[in-house]
């Protein structure tokens, strides 16, 4: 009988083991899922509760399909009237890229925490997106970090590759240069494609957010910064295009 009883104890105790295991596997932090969303109407309160500050439809033909965002990029031509100079365009990239973007303060969310991975569901009209997208933050609007979406590293160590199908790229932040939270995020075009955006989440959380004020959060960002989506070499980006 005690052996018996020994047995059950032992297999009530690994089942609370693996049960609290799970547990933090699967705790995340919603950004969005773009549920019922209007591309017109930003909402006062994403779906995960808390304010969406603004959001950026720019250079771009967006709308709601089935509760996900299909994005038509569409970037702006090179016109000498607007810049003084081909290197000047290339500088103010954030302003004749396609963009979608959004503001939302993660920090007020219970128990925000930095994260090890982003995960995005996505797919493309034609395959092949990642090549023209760059992923864009800037945490408390004075961090800058952005990288070309081929150049993101995923979870099992390989690189997006985005296809026809949904599927959900799940994206070592600190292995493609990014801190492990934000409260403005942008995906950004620099040439046409369309691609559509469902759930967007942060998971896998390594450390708590002192979001007390925004020295204390910025303390938290140990992530060297990368620079603006105009600091990247988007002319070579473009050359591998054609």
């Amino acid at each position: 009988m005690k052996k018996f009883l020994a047995i059950i104890l032992s297999a009530m105790m690994l089942f609370a083991v693996l049960s609290s295991a799970l547990a933090e596997e699967t705790v995340s932090f919603l950004w969005d899922n773009f549920d019922d969303r209007d591309p017109n109407a930003k909402p006062e309160l994403g779906p995960n509760g808390v304010n969406i500050w603004w959001d950026n439809w720019a250079n771009l033909r967006a709308k709601n399909e089935e509760g996900a965002i299909k994005i038509d990029y569409r970037p702006k031509e090179y016109d000498p009237e607007d810049y003084d100079s081909e290197d000047d365009y290339f500088a103010h990239a954030a302003d004749w890229m396609g963009n979608w973007g959004e503001a939302v303060n993660m920090w007020a969310l219970e128990g925000i925490s930095w994260c090890r991975y982003l995960t995005i569901r996505i797919k493309g009209a034609e395959g092949g997106e990642e090549n023209k997208l760059i992923m864009d933050w800037h945490p408390e609007d004075s961090k800058f970090y952005a990288a070309r979406f081929s150049d993101l590293v995923l979870k099992d160590g390989s690189h997006p590759v985005i296809t026809t199908d949904w599927q959900d790229l799940v994206i070592d932040l600190e292995a493609s240069g990014f801190p492990g939270m934000t409260n403005a995020f942008h995906i950004r075009a620099f040439a046409k494609n369309v691609i559509w955006l469902d759930e967007i989440s942060f998971s896998d959380p390594i450390a708590p957010i002192d979001a007390t004020s925004s020295e204390t959060i910025l303390a938290g960002m140990t992530v060297e910064e990368t620079g603006k989506p105009g600091d990247l070499p988007i002319r070579d980006y473009l050359a591998a295009l054609e």
